[in-house]
């Protein structure tokens, strides 16, 4: 049994937690984050705020697209038998303003009641369009719960912020795993220069609209998640200015007129037709070369890096989580390393 300290739990939604699931099994884990699940939710930590549903796709090398398929399994099974979780099956509807090869459909195999949209249920300016199954979580539920089922398997989580990886090796672990959000950004021996920030700003509505529906126009995501509690996000946008993190009404005529064009049957282009129950404005870690997920040795310290996922932790998480696994066993057993 190894030990092993992972740091993050986490701004990139769910990695850390996912990675202490996996590893738990086998290894004596502790769990460090400046924030941890539970927190009150705040601009720089977004995770509660997640519209947190799996959108399939967006990727062609075979590892990332395993990934995916272990996410959604891992998902799919958290909804039949934990219930309590808030994991939940829904319908989902993508729209897409470009043309879509079955290379970018690759998953059309395994998502549940893949179809595709006929031409007359198309929003105007859609090149096509797709419904299948998916899944759909409340993460301000779901990340308090896979606390607490990490801690009754023997997994510490303490608070701690960290300037640089090395601040931790004092905690005498076997191995690191880095799922930090943002803070390759700004960890002194990391500082990748690949990392961005953008800024996020999504409504929360009373409605019963009971299907995700996804609009990608290449400029923003337009969307729909249901909470399936009378409560549905409606966003969204990438904005790369994080100056100000204000909510901005503008923003929100600007959503709502969007979702009107694709929904008009069930949503008013009026700001004022809307109950809103509140707004969530937060920042999000955007990596533009991709996920980092290798090992490394650094400072005497044995390093996986697992982070990057760039807003796709519930896409992703649980396949990272195993491939973390992996390259842990590779320190462990073949003392292989990389570098950025």
């Amino acid at each position: 049994m190894a030990r092993i300290t992972i740091v993050g739990s986490g701004i990139s939604s769910i990695i850390g937690l996912a990675i202490a699931t996996q590893l738990s099994r086998q290894h004596k884990i502790t769990v460090i984050a400046r924030d941890i699940p539970g927190d009150d939710p705040s601009v720089e930590w977004a995770s509660p705020w997640a519209g947190a549903n799996f959108v399939p796709g967006y990727c062609s090398e075979p590892r990332d697209r395993m990934m995916q398929r272990d996410t959604f399994a891992e998902l799919w099974r958290l909804a039949i038998r934990h219930p309590e979780s808030s994991v939940k099956m829904i319908p989902m509807e993508e729209i897409f303003d470009d043309e879509r090869t079955d290379d970018d459909l690759w998953y059309r195999d395994f998502m549940p009641n893949f179809q595709f949209l006929p031409k007359d249920r198309l929003p105007s300016g859609a090149k096509g369009g797709i419904t299948y199954t998916s899944i759909v979580l409340d993460p301000s539920i779901f990340l308090p719960w896979l606390k607490r089922n990490l801690e009754s398997s023997g997994v510490d989580f303490q608070r701690m912020t960290l300037h640089s990886l090395s601040d931790a090796y004092h905690l005498g672990h076997d191995i690191l795993i880095n799922a930090t959000g943002a803070g390759p950004m700004y960890l002194d021996d990391i500082q990748d220069d690949n990392m961005e920030l953008l800024k996020g700003q999504i409504m929360i509505v009373k409605s019963d609209y009971k299907k995700c529906f996804m609009r990608d126009d290449g400029k923003n995501y337009t969307y729909v998640i249901p909470r399936l509690d009378g409560k549905v996000i409606l966003g969204g946008i990438r904005d790369p200015d994080i100056r100000n993190t204000a909510v901005d009404i503008e923003v929100d005529k600007d959503i709502v007129e969007r979702i009107h064009q694709s929904l008009p049957e069930r949503f008013s282009k009026d700001l004022s037709d809307y109950d809103i129950v509140g707004h969530n404005v937060g920042i999000r870690p955007y990596r533009s070369s991709g996920m980092r997920i290798e090992n490394e040795v650094k400072d005497g310290q044995k390093i996986v890096h697992a982070y990057g996922i760039t807003g796709g932790g519930y896409i992703f998480g649980f396949g990272v989580a195993r491939e973390t696994a992996k390259l842990v066993d590779e320190f462990l057993f073949h003392s292989r390393k990389a570098h950025l």
